[in-house]
């Protein structure tokens, strides 16, 4: 578990670092405005994380047609759990910006990772190609 763990970590920081970089390079030498220039960032983080948190965390013969719409919806719960925890702390509470990632740069990556590893990527009796 603890490899897994590690193994997850290290793909999200290579994630994270593909999201900001193609993201800069696609606003600074693309000339591409800034939403869509993120955009660009996270549709390559998030095919690099499909990737590998398929086949190296998790050890799956990815079915891109079960397994793609799967980790689809877990980025978009952590995406709204990110907005919810922002909201809360931030906006509602009044606590700073600061608490409020902290709480984020915690909670999302452990819901992800227990979501991936026990639905999104978890070993079904049968899978239909």
């Amino acid at each position: 578990m603890i490899g897994q763990i590690s193994r997850f970590a290290g793909i999200g920081v290579l994630a994270t670092i593909l999201h900001v970089v193609v993201s800069i390079v696609a606003l600074k030498f693309f000339g591409i405005a800034p939403l869509l220039a993120n955009s660009a960032g996270f549709a390559a983080a998030f095919s690099l994380s499909y990737l590998g948190h398929g086949r190296i965390t998790f050890d799956t013969s990815l079915k891109h047609r079960f397994h793609a719409p799967r980790f689809l919806t877990v980025s978009g719960v952590g995406f709204l759990l990110s907005t919810a925890i922002t909201e809360l702390i931030a906006v509602q509470l009044g606590g700073p910006f600061v608490l409020a990632m902290a709480v984020v740069a915690l909670a999302v990556p452990v819901s992800t990772f227990l979501l991936c590893k026990f639905w999104v990527f978890a070993r079904p009796h049968s899978i239909d190609p």
